[in-house]
């Protein structure tokens, strides 16, 4: 009898963690740990089950940043959610959606970061082509790299796993055209 609870209990526990990664895309797992109350261990257990059976996909960048999706998501969803999902970049996709070619001062005062984190969003947007740089002059200006239908969609689609208000109303203006 006891071994039909563990594993009644092992289903349910993983029935949640995998509704969270669900709901929330690219969530981490100091979230999960949060929200799921389960000890390290018991979540790390379950995580690589959940992973190992095919039921989530596990998403590591640069063996520092894990992220757990659905197989819903697409691997190329996946990485434009988890740059997303830093507030941020977010802020520098909003802006340049909304107001077209920025500058990267333009950028610096919306967003209030000094100009190495620019830098340093900037050039891990342009690499996953998301923003592209066009040189005018002797100025740089960034506008939307990929397709803006796909890039608004991924937004709307995805709005409940950013926890940022800009979205929202991002999403809301889209939704008005």
């Amino acid at each position: 009898m006891s071994t039909i609870n563990n594993h009644r209990e092992t289903h349910s526990t993983q029935d949640k963690i995998v509704k969270y990664v669900d709901e929330i895309p690219g969530i981490r797992y100091r979230e999960l740990l949060r929200m799921t109350g389960l000890s390290n261990g018991v979540l790390s257990y379950h995580l690589r089950s959940l992973d190992n059976s095919g039921k989530i996909r596990v998403n590591r960048v640069n063996n520092r940043v894990t992220r757990y999706f659905s197989y819903d998501v697409s691997t190329h969803e996946s990485h434009i959610i988890g740059l997303l999902q830093q507030e941020t970049t977010r802020k520098i996709i909003l802006y340049i959606l909304k107001n077209g070619a920025c500058g990267f001062n333009d950028i610096m005062i919306h967003t209030k970061k000094v100009p190495s984190t620019i830098s340093w969003h900037m050039a891990r947007l342009k690499v996953a082509n998301i923003v592209k740089v066009r040189k005018q002059n002797e100025f740089n200006y960034y506008e939307i790299g990929m397709n803006r239908l796909i890039l608004q969609d991924l937004l709307s689609k995805y709005t409940r796993s950013f926890t940022e208000k800009i979205v929202d109303n991002y999403v809301d203006m889209i939704n008005e055209f």
